[in-house]
């Protein structure tokens, strides 16, 4: 399944935390496929956080509706 940026998500991380993310940037959004990222995975997405709003780059399959 495809995801649409503005969409909200359950993202569930390694330890198995499940935290609301919106997306905000897919992989295909990006001009000839590239982002200049280290930690890139998939998708980027914002959450709240301890610190207020924060970001991050997550895998399709760690994602759910």
């Amino acid at each position: 399944m495809a995801f649409n940026v503005g969409q909200q998500l359950i993202y569930t991380s390694p330890k198995g935390k499940e935290i609301p993310v919106t997306i905000v940037k897919r992989k295909v959004d990006y001009k000839d496929g590239f982002i200049d990222e280290p930690n890139y995975k998939g998708n980027f997405v914002h959450y709240e956080g301890n610190e207020g709003m924060e970001s991050m780059f997550c895998s399709h399959k760690e994602l759910r509706e």
